[in-house]
């Protein structure tokens, strides 16, 4: 049976970084969307109105518009708090969120929190900037590093040519999942295994995320965080899998 996937890509990233995934499903007998979310790719929205809830009106609007149902809703990283507010709208369209390496923030949680001494000056920078973004440049070479811990030199070069700068006030709105808890919707977390990307304070992206979801269903890829590019194959495998479930 065919199963339908809607693909939701992180900061600084597009609709491209799911290409080869998409294929990968498709040859599964899948349908499956990657969306440019506003401010990225080809959605050209000026990134200073861009807010959480542009993302997940732009989401919503899109599964509506195609009366998509039984909705495979995957996120990788940053996304993590789009597909929470998209399933807590139309959790009767969604069948189950899956988080890609994915933050899944507390109720109330800012990613990027200006009263946090660790975060301040990252709220300060994008604040000061013309249309409030920020470049994946401004966290450093050790985050970069982390990020890029196993993509080889040639798709770096790719990589660092395709991201664009990301929307700044998504990461400061204080994220509403408690309608997300109370969905019910099942969940999903796949983890990658040797994901090196740093979390101030944390050492590692599971079990501190995938520990908040409710009775998630688990898959592992031993890879790091970019996990669409390096390990295409069997990121497709994993999520085919979690829809069946």
């Amino acid at each position: 049976m065919s199963q339908t996937f809607v693909l939701i890509h992180g900061a600084w990233h597009g609709a491209w970084c799911w290409a080869a995934v998409m294929t990968q499903l498709e040859k599964l007998g899948d349908r499956a969307y990657a969306l440019d979310l506003p401010g990225h790719g080809q959605n050209y929205t000026n990134r200073a109105a861009v807010t959480l809830d542009t993302y997940v009106d732009y989401v919503v609007r899109f599964i509506e518009d195609r009366d998509l149902r039984d909705v495979i809703l995957a996120g990788h990283s940053l996304g993590g708090l789009t597909i929470a507010g998209v399933t807590a709208r139309i959790p009767q369209r969604i069948k189950r969120t899956v988080f890609v390496s994915a933050i899944v923030p507390l109720d109330g949680e800012m990613i990027i929190d200006p009263a946090n001494p660790a975060s301040a000056a990252m709220a300060q920078m994008i604040n000061a900037a013309p249309d409030r973004s920020w470049e994946l440049s401004a966290l450093g070479p050790d985050f970069y590093a982390g990020l890029m811990s196993d993509v080889p030199p040639a798709m770096r070069e790719f990589v660092d040519a395709a991201v664009c700068p990301e929307p700044g006030e998504p990461p400061m709105h204080r994220a509403p999942m408690a309608a997300f808890h109370a969905s019910g919707v099942p969940t999903g977390y796949l983890v990658c295994e040797n994901d090196q990307t740093p979390i101030a304070g944390v050492s590692g992206w599971h079990p501190h995320f995938s520990s908040r979801l409710k009775n998630p269903a688990l898959k592992f890829i031993n890879c790091g965080h970019e996990v669409m590019l390096t390990h295409p194959v069997e990121c497709a495998r994993a999520l085919h899998e979690f829809a069946l479930m």
